[in-house]
């Protein structure tokens, strides 16, 4: 499922940008990316995202299809699944993107995306927030 924007603080929509990933990967609606060498890569665990996708794309051996991506700001905030339970306690805390970067993970070392709500739901919460650096 990956992140979802939901709403801007600033009213602001969600202008498309098109760029190229990276050779030989693929990427998934609503991954976290960053931009390498010119390239969209998957976003680490604790490297705030600059991009996100907005179009699933198989990996192509030498990419040449522009993938549609929205920039990541501190004003928007995205609904995203997480990895296990985030309990209402987590609310204002930064917690780590999953390595797969469609998910966040309860852990708060060296977190990147800010939680501001979270159904706290077992075994995986639905979760809000914005990525602040």
């Amino acid at each position: 499922m990956g992140f979802i924007p939901v709403k801007s603080l600033d009213g602001a929509s969600d202008p498309f940008e098109y760029l190229l990933m990276t050779d030989n990967e693929g990427v998934v609606i609503g991954e976290a990316l960053v931009q390498t060498n010119g390239r969209l890569t998957k976003a680490g665990a604790t490297g705030t995202p600059e991009f996100i996708a907005m179009r699933t794309q198989a990996a192509e051996a030498t990419s040449t299809k522009a993938i549609p991506v929205i920039r990541v700001d501190e004003m928007r905030e995205f609904e995203v699944p997480s990895t296990a339970q985030i309990a209402q306690t987590v609310a204002g805390s930064k917690v780590t993107l999953h390595t797969d970067g469609l998910r966040v993970t309860p852990t708060t070392t060296g977190g990147v995306f800010l939680v501001s709500a979270t159904d706290a739901a077992t075994p995986n919460s639905k979760v809000r927030g914005y990525f602040r650096r």
